[in-house]
Parts: structure tokens; C-alpha cells; sequence
């Protein structure tokens, strides 16, 4: 069978990068997150990143879920005096 190969055209080897990126500072701050937001964090990468990169359909990855995210976190500093 053969390997399948990845497009290596400079907007997918983009595309791979930002993925492998978003990866490394994801793991490098996840132990700092609380419960909800790595779970947040964690979908965005492995299902809107993953999608966006292999097929191509943005000029962006979506950020619905990092907006959620940002939303909860502003309710949280305003509860909190």
C-alpha cells in the first residue's frame, strides 16, 4: 500500500506548522488550565485545527470555540471582586 503524501505546497506546510505550534503551546501550558478550558482547548486542536489544516477549507482555523472560551473567562473576572 502506498504512503500517502501530504501536500508540501507552502500554504499546507503553513498549515502543519500552525498545527504542530498550536500543540506545543498547548502542551506546554495545560497543567496551568482548569478543567473546562483544557477540554475546550483540546477540541479546538484536535477537531478544528486538525480540519482546517488537511482540508484547507479557511484562510483561517475557526474560533468559535476559542470565543467561548475568551466568553467564559470575562464572566469569571467580572464575578470575581
Amino acid at each position: 500500500m502506498p504512503d500517502s503524501v501530504e501536500d508540501d505546497t507552502p500554504e499546507m506546510s503553513f498549515r502543519r506548522g500552525y498545527q504542530h505550534g498550536v500543540i506545543d503551546v498547548f502542551r506546554a501550558i495545560e497543567r496551568l488550565l482548569d478543567p473546562a478550558s483544557r477540554e475546550i482547548l483540546k477540541d479546538w486542536i484536535e477537531k478544528d485545527v486538525y480540519a482546517w489544516r488537511t482540508k484547507a477549507m479557511l484562510g483561517y482555523p475557526p474560533l468559535w470555540r476559542l470565543r467561548r472560551l475568551a466568553g467564559q473567562r470575562g464572566r469569571q473576572e467580572e464575578k470575581s471582586p
